[in-house]
């Protein structure tokens, strides 16, 4: 049986012209990492359990999203109360931030939504890379950040 199905994520270049990414409903995986951020961490000079926890299932989440939309090259690094790494769209590389989630938990908790800054890069190495670019930490964030893919 053949059908015309769409995949969650699929995207569609026209000659010359421009590139359009078809976005069908997807139940993200970030709702462990949204839960983890509303109970918050405790302060230290030293990463914690509970941060090494959070990023094991951040990681495990993002790179789920990151792989519905066909991104490849996927790194990840970890700092103190930090979470940052690099992405690849078609031959367009990405860099992310997580910045300190010590107190994220107050925003998340008051309704408002934590943010991912994601950018442009030139390489694995550029840390300064093209616009700033925020998108809410909340499941489906990568069709959010399909629409900056697609300008680019």
């Amino acid at each position: 049986m053949v059908t015309n199905a769409r995949k969650p994520w699929e995207c569609v270049t026209f000659p010359g012209f421009l590139r359009i990414i078809y976005c069908n409903q997807y139940d993200s995986n970030m709702k462990k990492s949204i839960q983890m951020l509303k109970r918050g961490f405790e302060s230290s000079s030293r990463k914690t359990p509970e941060f090494i926890s959070f990023c094991r299932t951040f990681k495990s989440e993002f790179t789920k999203e990151l792989l519905s939309i066909s991104a490849t090259n996927i790194v990840f690094n970890y700092g103190h109360f930090y979470i940052s790494g690099f992405f690849t769209i078609g031959l367009q590389a990405w860099y992310f931030s997580l910045s300190d989630v010590r107190g994220m938990e107050y925003c998340l908790n008051q309704s408002c939504m934590g943010k991912l800054l994601y950018r442009t890069a030139k390489d694995y190495r550029d840390f300064t890379g093209g616009q700033n670019r925020y998108v809410n930490i909340e499941p489906g964030m990568a069709e959010n950040m399909c629409w900056s893919f697609k300008m680019v």
